[in-house]
């Protein structure tokens, strides 16, 4: 309600209403403090919004459940605009990082929670990019890969999953597969061939010691270590996996077996990450923006529809991206969502957390 200010005796123009401040959510009685409150208590701190409904009624503040799950569903699609600019960020990039996780969605009609996934994708111009998005999708299909980088052209760190196989297979972009999910097959291999098993962890042991070192150095010698040393041990490994697996005494459906293929069918793509200098052997950068949704949906349990999960990942994306910048998110959505309505869409990119960290250092 706008505020009603009597005109002087006489006018003839009757009662003036001012007129309202622009706010994200029309007629929404959330101030910004308020619903920065909810929205990092929820996709920061992981605070299901029941609970955050019955400690606001205990203050004296008796807000229904329903009532916030409005507003942060309408935050969400208010916020998209902010989500899709990060997006566009990722993609000008030359290192991303993907990943995905299941979550549980409500069934329509059937009150019962089926599997669906959020994907992960991290990336920005630095070795250890702060950009974070969360893409929820009600199924793990292909297509959503592929629609998501449709266009890049750099680098992708992921681990063995057949859309991003297909992508490299298509020459649409350099894949480095993850030394982390390789070293983690023969280590689960513990039957079989130990004395070859252990000869295949120390070798990718020495990569990782070496590529420690690369990163203190410039780019140069980052790539340079990488050429002298890394790539030397990598081809010895997959001369002795190939001879391994061809030898036929190994038990077909052994681990040391299935470690053995899944490093084989990766050959044409191991040594990729050795010929670009921002490159990672892992995808740690996107299993760490992985973690919060683990810890979230113990609390939250499921999503409740895919409009409720398309907001909660533009949340989840704007508010972790804080988090990976060291930004405070209640400070910067108080910021954003008082400013983002009056903000021209070519300069949307000076509200991303980046962009509003360096702006407001002091």
């Amino acid at each position: 309600m706008g505020l009603e200010i009597a005109n002087p005796k006489g006018s003839e123009n009757g009662v003036q209403t001012a007129d309202l401040p622009e706010s994200l959510l029309n007629r929404c009685l959330a101030g910004k403090s308020l619903l920065a409150d909810i929205l990092v208590e929820k996709f920061g701190d992981h605070l299901p919004l029941y609970r955050q409904s019955e400690i606001m009624a205990r203050e004296g503040i008796p807000i229904s459940r329903q009532i916030v799950c409005q507003w942060v569903l309408r935050a969400g699609v208010a916020l998209k605009p902010l989500y899709e600019e990060i997006i566009k960020q990722i993609l000008k990039s030359e290192n991303v990082f993907y990943d995905e996780i299941p979550v549980k969605m409500l069934a329509p009609g059937k009150g019962k929670a089926h599997q669906a996934h959020m994907w992960v994708l991290a990336g920005g111009k630095s070795s250890n990019p702060s950009y974070r998005i969360y893409d929820f999708q009600p199924n793990r299909c292909h297509h959503r890969a592929a629609k998501m980088l449709e266009g890049y052209r750099g680098v992708l760190h992921s681990d063995k999953y057949g859309a991003y196989e297909t992508l490299a297979n298509q020459k649409k972009l350099i894949w480095a597969p993850c030394w982390g999910h390789i070293r983690r097959k023969f280590f689960e291999a513990e039957s079989g061939d130990p004395k070859f098993r252990d000869w295949v962890l120390r070798q990718i042991r020495y990569l990782f010691m070496f590529e420690r070192i690369a990163w203190t150095r410039s780019k140069e010698g980052r790539l340079l270590i990488r050429q002298e040393k890394e790539v030397p041990i990598i081809d010895r490994l997959i001369e002795a996996t190939k001879n391994k697996l061809m030898d036929g005494k190994i038990l077909p459906k052994s681990k040391l077996k299935q470690a053995l293929g899944y490093f084989c069918g990766l050959i044409p793509h191991l040594k990729n990450y050795t010929n670009h200098a921002f490159a990672r052997m892992d995808n740690n950068v996107a299993e760490r923006a992985v973690r919060p949704l683990a810890i979230g949906r113990k609390n939250w349990l499921f999503i409740g529809n895919e409009d409720a999960g398309d907001s909660a990942a533009a949340l989840f994306s704007l508010i972790q991206t804080c988090r990976a910048l060291d930004v405070n998110p209640r400070e910067y959505l108080e910021d954003v969502v008082r400013r983002l309505m009056s903000r021209n869409s070519q300069k949307l990119h000076e509200l991303l957390p980046d962009q509003w960290k360096a702006s407001n250092a002091h």
